[in-house]
């Protein structure tokens, strides 16, 4: 099977590669200079690798449950670690702050500039009427 080229104008060899581009990269490929380059660099590779590929062959599948416990082993410790730092801020009674000085909430960015109602006011069941009222969500 022949692959096509990206240009269908571009001349290509037998096996489908442009000339052009092939010609513009060929400083760049070390097999230009050196016919067995890709060779020795495919086994220097698999040299290299055999060992931990041999590793993972001799591995058990791993199932889901297997892979929850092994991050299991690191979220735990996280977790009870956040919890007690909680406990110990809430016996100690150190000042929590929920809301950053100088933060602004969603619903001030929403009502920012404007001169009439809130949206808690628009939400109250006694101005459904109102203007603003039909763009509201109810739950």
């Amino acid at each position: 099977m022949k692959a096509f080229s990206r240009d269908p104008r571009s001349p290509s060899d037998d096996i489908g590669r442009d000339t052009q581009i092939a010609a513009m990269l060929a400083p760049l490929d070390p097999a230009t200079t050196d016919r067995g380059y890709w060779l020795r660099f495919q086994s220097r590779l698999m040299r290299a690798a055999a060992p931990e590929l041999a590793r993972r062959r001799m591995l058990p599948d791993l199932t889901m449950g297997d892979i929850l416990t092994g991050w299991a082993r690191a979220v735990v410790p996280t977790a009870v670690l956040a919890a007690a730092i909680a406990a110990l801020a809430l016996i100690q009674g150190w000042p929590i702050q929920l809301r950053p000085a100088g933060s602004v909430t969603l619903e001030e960015m929403l009502v920012a500039g404007m001169e009439s109602e809130t949206i808690p006011q628009a939400l109250d069941e006694a101005a459904a009427e109102s203007s603003i009222s039909f763009a509201a969500e109810r739950f």
